[in-house]
């Protein structure tokens, strides 16, 4: 149980780790990795269900909710940084999982949902940093479900039409 509490622990400390790009463009409190981890999830879960795979939904939605979880110990890297610097993600991985399971089969919408969230928070602090926007540029996707969220979020730009 050691084992379980301290992994609990570590998982806690992404509320604390900001993602470092936006940062980068002078966003003074962006969101944490867990923050984006949370939408990235909700994001690979409707992706699956949008494209038919409806089984596949909740094993998209952990895997996602798991994809940045080595950014406990390595901390989350921008662009530039990631020029100079080389994670051993996988060697992270296993020294962190308490767990053994095979994501390969809903890898495409957890990397998606990645670009997607990005998409949109980069829509959304655009409200307050013109340079957001740079973020959701040109991105490139894997699924038809996606390229059609990430053009419908493009051509609206505004994260309050919903309401």
């Amino acid at each position: 149980m050691e084992r379980v509490v301290r992994f609990i622990h570590e998982v806690g400390t992404l509320k604390t780790v900001p993602r470092s790009g936006w940062l980068k463009i002078g966003l003074k409190l962006p969101e944490s990795v867990a923050e984006h981890s949370f939408r990235t999830a909700v994001i690979a879960m409707l992706l699956a269900i949008e494209d038919g795979e409806k089984e596949k939904a909740f094993k998209a939605c952990a895997a996602a909710l798991l994809h940045d979880l080595h950014e406990a110990r390595t901390m989350d890297l921008h662009e530039v940084a990631k020029s100079y610097v080389e994670v051993d993600k996988e060697r992270v991985l296993k020294d962190q999982r308490l767990f053994d399971f095979d994501f390969s089969d809903v890898e495409k919408y957890v990397r998606d949902a990645d670009k997607l969230e990005l998409a949109f928070q980069a829509v959304e602090y655009s409200k307050m940093n013109d340079l957001a926007l740079d973020f959701a540029e040109d991105l490139k996707f894997e699924t038809k479900i996606a390229e059609e969220i990430y053009k419908k979020l493009i051509e609206k730009r505004d994260p309050r039409w919903w309401i």
